[in-house]
Parts: structure tokens; C-alpha cells; sequence
């Protein structure tokens, strides 16, 4: 998707700071994960400094990729008002309970996002207007 925001060229410091936000929290999780296997034999009990800002990382990262969706107008609007709301559904999914199934909405929009990119049919629809300064 920030391939899409260099190619329309609006918007793409907020693509970009979506990016990097999401990126940072995959490596914190990842980096907790790392340190658990390989010091703690699976129990270790600093892991939540590292899922909780990580997983809040990702959040926020993957909502400033779906606003992005919204402004720029790259992907069909209804497409970047499923990312934003799947991903706020997130919050809410659990691995060990039926929650689980929250995560379903996620993959959809990601789904069809990756539909319209690889069909070629992300054309550029009007942008949203700049608020007044």
C-alpha cells in the first residue's frame, strides 16, 4: 500500500509513518519472542513489555495505513472504512477464545485490498479535501 502512496504521491508521509509504526511493533514482538525461546525456555515474565507496546504499535500503524486509504483515495473508500474498523476489531481478538474469529474482518479487507492492487483496479479516485488551516 505504500507502493500505492508513492504513486499517487499524496499522503505519503502518513503511508510512511504507518509503515514504520507497524514495523517497530512487529519487531518488538518479535524481539520478546526471540529473548523467551532463547533465554527463558518459553516462561518469560517481561514478555508483556514487550506484546503490549507492540501490539499497540501495530494498531496504530495499520489504522494510519486504513486513514491513508480514506485520504488518498487510492483503494475504493468503503475498502479503507473496512481496514480502519477490522483493525480496531483486533483489539478486541483472542487467540485461546472464539474472539478469535474477530480477526476474520482483518483478513478480508486485506483480501480485497490486495484483490485490487493485483487486478489493477486500485484507480485514483478524488481525494478527500485538506482541512482548513
Amino acid at each position: 500500500m505504500t507502493l500505492l502512496a508513492r504513486r499517487s504521491g499524496q499522503y505519503l508521509k502518513l503511508a510512511n509513518a504507518g509503515l514504520i509504526t507497524a514495523a517497530v511493533g512487529f519487531i518488538l514482538l518479535f524481539t520478546g519472542a526471540l529473548i523467551q525461546t532463547a533465554f527463558f525456555a518459553g516462561d518469560f515474565p517481561g514478555m508483556p513489555y514487550f506484546v503490549i507496546p507492540g501490539l499497540l504499535a501495530i494498531t496504530a500503524g495499520l489504522l494510519m495505513i486504513g486513514v491513508f486509504i480514506l485520504r488518498s483515495g487510492v483503494l475504493p473508500r468503503w475498502l479503507g472504512i473496512f481496514f480502519v474498523v477490522s483493525t480496531v476489531a483486533l483489539l478486541a481478538a483472542n487467540e485461546q477464545t472464539p474472539a478469535v474469529l474477530l480477526a476474520i474482518p482483518f483478513g478480508l479487507a486485506m483480501v480485497a485490498a490486495g484483490y485490487y492492487m493485483w487486478a489493477g483496479a486500485a484507480t485514483m479516485q478524488p481525494p478527500l479535501p485538506e482541512p482548513a488551516a
